[in-house]
């Protein structure tokens, strides 16, 4: 009986020691992935790419990147939302959300399109090119902005980040926390 006692008292400790073992092994691995996952989910571009291929004054249909065809309604009582016009064939880069019905509102509509163009301000003058480059051609500037890409509804140029205002045919106004920037748009001759 003390045996059988024993040998099961062994067991038990041996199976917790063991149990416990890849249990702590586990939760170390989940906190890395949860770490790396929250980490990515605050890298990640919630922007969706593609040509639109279809505009109206309340509905927005765009080809995205993958294939996938999206029919976003657009609120015209905000005037912030649709950057650059909406036109056939222009490359668009959109954020949205799902309402509770189940549609797609796009929050951000940038046309991409519009964007690339050659813009000038007192001290600036760069050119936003298809690809993710900026040409500057201002003479002697100390750190031209060499890169551009459109994340979360936002323009990154190089490091700053910055919150379109306002685009159109002949101006850009951009903001972040340093103030508001205008820009008019140079006319290649």
């Amino acid at each position: 009986m003390k045996k059988t006692t024993i040998l099961l008292f062994f067991l038990a400790v041996l199976g917790i020691v063991a149990g416990c073992k890849p249990s702590a092994t586990k939760a170390n691995d989940n906190d890395a992935d949860s770490t790396q996952t929250s980490e990515s989910a605050a890298q990640q571009d919630s922007t969706v790419y593609g040509v639109c291929t279809e505009g109206a004054m309340h509905t927005l249909v765009m080809k995205a990147e993958d294939g996938k065809v999206y029919t976003f309604e657009i609120d015209m009582d905000d005037s912030i939302t649709v950057m650059g016009g909406i036109l056939e064939g222009d490359q668009m880069a959109v954020t949205y959300r799902v309402d509770d019905m189940q549609d797609t509102i796009a929050t951000k509509v940038i046309n991409l399109t519009t964007l690339e163009a050659n813009w000038s301000s007192l001290d600036k003058n760069f050119e936003i090119q298809k690809g993710g480059t900026v040409q500057s051609h201002q003479q002697g500037e100390t750190q031209p902005w060499t890169s551009w890409r459109i994340f979360n509804g936002h323009l990154v140029l190089n490091k700053d980040t910055f919150d379109i205002d306002r685009l159109d045919d002949d101006s850009l106004f951009l903001e972040n926390r340093d103030g508001i920037y205008a820009y008019s748009r140079v006319i290649k001759k």
